[in-house]
């Protein structure tokens, strides 16, 4: 496969791994000059059902665009094999950094579950679900940025009919009690196998181990989740909390969305909360666990990683990590095996019991029965007694409304709980419990489910991406009203989305909002000035203006008064990008000196020129000052003429 061409387009450079149904390489992409990773399929047309997985992979990925996710460009098939064509990370999976760093501090486990939290809950907005969390599917580049991969296994929200009958797709370690049931995987499955993630992060451990895939699955289903502070000392009783409220056996119990968690997880390390209260939720009635055992269904092992417990060597590195390539390695794949593991699992728990005596059944039936007869006596008499009351109806009341009639009805008002509505105004009633009509005894509570308005979604940033997968995920979210405005602009590549009207983050209710996205036509183009004869400052300002980058300055001897331009490199009138052309101004220095070869005959002459100069000079001086002498003497004569006069 090396330097083979897919599509004529994608060269195949390097192997870097083979899954369970793929090869994926590294790849290079001609038109594009970039890496990728080019993740093979070799399905036989006639097999419907491969057909069908892979379809449903193609179009789960290609709906989501999240930084924490890695990004499928490109869907290829040639014959019997099928591409994914991915965005390629270089860096290390997860279970590589964990391998490395044993000890990682609780600040970088926060950082890093936070990621795979807020691109978990992209995908469940999306209505997909990963189903096969773990350290393997997260990527990482060397700045800790975290993306998700490998939604080979996730599937739409209501989609059932592509699960293989009896067989739970995901790593059993990882695995929710709910699908170990054989239940439909929901987000709150993807919640649990970052819950048991993050416990492996703060521990090094695998809470659940076991000698089969069985075994693993029903201490999920029955067991507890180890104390981690067993494993590790100082956890945050709020970071612990996380953990605890993640992995909770009861789904309804566990958060409520991904955003939900990753929101906890932005305040996870604030002072005030390092000393929380330890989260318990509420304790599931051991029935419920034993109907969980009864319904768990038959796992396929042969596509599980076996887990090696880590051990910690002197230099603090993972000893004996399971090998990526482990399944290459095994029999797995032996289909004798295979079926003597079916039938082990198939009677599992069915092992032989003394059976009771058909005397004690008959004694058994018989108190159940005067059981069930004594207490319906009693729980008539106690409902439908003279305390009784009917539960009024209150549905479509405002809420105070409804908690003025509860009260005159002899009741009281229980929990109150807010949930979105399309259909039903923000603080009205949608249902109660008990429902309207139905026998309760007085002063019994009513519980209420009041609207808290329509659903609203967070605004996500559309600027960067092609106006083709912004108007999808648009029209995903639930906008009906998308308009594009076409721009000029010199920052994005011609298609590619330039801002958007609507400010990401914003809560919003998409069908009611119109979005509006300027979407680039290509560069900015302007006419070149004409900057001859300018003078060099204003030249310089009017350059900068349009917004030239690369502009050289030469000066010339010319005609033309100094500073002023003589020439440009690019001509005035022509329709240009000022940001991607190099512009040339040259700017006179003035007029050019005249030059005289007789230099030496030159200063001869110049020496003769200052000799006479100071001659004249001097002989000037002299005169000036006998008449000066002839005036004073004059003056002196006069003076005593007077001197004379004035005696006599």
């Amino acid at each position: 496969m090396i330097d083979k061409m897919i599509c004529n387009r994608y060269k195949i450079i390097d192997h870097l791994g083979t899954g369970g149904m793929a090869t994926v390489w590294l790849g290079y992409d001609t038109i594009l000059d970039r890496n990728v990773a080019i993740k093979t399929f070799k399905i036989d047309a006639n097999d419907e059902d491969a057909v069908k997985r892979f379809n449903r992979e193609a179009k789960a990925v290609t709906s989501l665009s999240h930084p924490n996710i890695v990004s499928i460009y490109d869907v290829e098939n040639e014959g019997d094999f099928y591409y994914l064509i991915l965005e390629y990370v270089e860096g290390m999976t997860l279970k590589d950094y964990m391998m490395k760093n044993p000890k990682m501090p609780i600040e970088t486990i926060v950082h890093i579950s936070k990621q795979i939290a807020d691109g978990l809950c992209h995908a469940h907005q999306n209505g997909i679900i990963h189903r096969d969390i773990k350290p393997q599917n997260i990527l990482m580049n060397e700045n800790l940025t975290c993306k998700i991969t490998d939604f080979g296994i996730a599937r739409a929200y209501g989609d059932t009919t592509l699960t293989q009958t009896n067989q739970m797709l995901g790593t059993v370690y990882y695995l929710s009690p709910e699908q170990a049931r054989g239940n439909v995987a929901t987000a709150q499955s993807d919640i649990y196998s970052l819950g048991i993630l993050i416990f492996e992060m703060i521990t090094g451990q695998i809470p659940f181990k076991g000698e089969s895939a069985v075994a693993i699955a029903l201490k999920h289903l029955q067991e507890e989740l180890p104390d981690i502070d067993k494993f590790r000392e100082n956890v945050p009783q709020s970071v612990k909390n996380i953990v605890l409220k993640a992995t909770m056996k009861n789904p309804n119990e566990r958060y409520i969305s991904s955003k939900e968690l990753a929101e906890d997880l932005e305040t996870v390390l604030n002072p005030e909360r390092l000393y929380e209260n330890k989260y318990t939720g509420f304790k599931i009635p051991e029935e419920n666990a034993n109907a969980a055992y009864n319904q768990t269904q038959y796992i396929d092992t042969r596509n599980i990683e076996p887990y090696y417990e880590p051990n910690y060597s002197e230099t603090g590195q993972y000893n004996n990590y399971p090998d990526e390539n482990y399944r290459n390695n095994n029999n797995y794949n032996n289909n004798n095996n295979g079926k003597n593991q079916k039938n082990s699992y198939s009677n599992l728990g069915n092992k032989e019991k003394k059976q009771p005596s058909k005397v004690k059944h008959v004694i058994l039936a018989l108190l159940a029965i005067i059981f069930i007869v004594v207490g319906a006596f009693f729980a008539y008499n106690y409902i439908v007694g003279a305390d009784s009351v009917s539960a009024p109806e209150v549905r479509n009341k405002t809420l105070e409304e409804a908690k003025v009639t509860i009260v005159k009805a002899g009741l009281e008002v229980g929990d109150v709980t807010e949930v979105a509505s399309d259909d039903v105004k923000e603080n009205t009633v949608i249902d109660s419990d008990p429902k309207a009509g139905k026998k309760v005894r007085k002063g019994s509570k009513v519980d209420l489910r009041v609207s808290s308005g329509k659903k609203t979604v967070d605004m996500p940033n559309y600027v960067g991406l092609d106006e083709d997968t912004a108007k999808r995920n648009a029209s995903k979210l639930g906008f009906k009203n998308v308009t594009v405005e076409k721009v000029e602009s010199n920052n994005y590549d011609s298609g590619k989305v330039v801002a958007q009207n609507i400010s990401a983050g914003s809560e919003i209710v998409p069908k009611e909002k119109e979005l509006i996205l300027q979407v680039s036509s290509g560069k900015k183009k302007v006419t070149m000035p004409n900057l001859v004869n300018q003078s060099s400052q204003v030249a310089q300002s009017t350059i900068a203006s349009y917004g030239f980058r690369n502009v050289t300055y030469k000066e010339e001897y010319s005609d033309k008064e100094a500073g002023t331009v003589i020439s440009q490199s690019i001509r005035s009138g022509a329709s240009i990008v000022p940001g991607e052309e190099s512009l040339e101004i040259v700017i006179s220095k003035g007029k050019k000196p005249s030059t005289n070869t007789n230099t030496n005959s030159n200063d001869k002459d110049d020496s003769s020129n200052n000799k006479n100069t100071n001659n004249s000079t001097s002989d000037k001086n002299n005169t000036t000052n006998n008449n000066s002498n002839n005036n004073n003497n004059s003056s002196n004569s006069n003076n005593n003429s007077n001197n004379k006069n004035n005696k006599d």
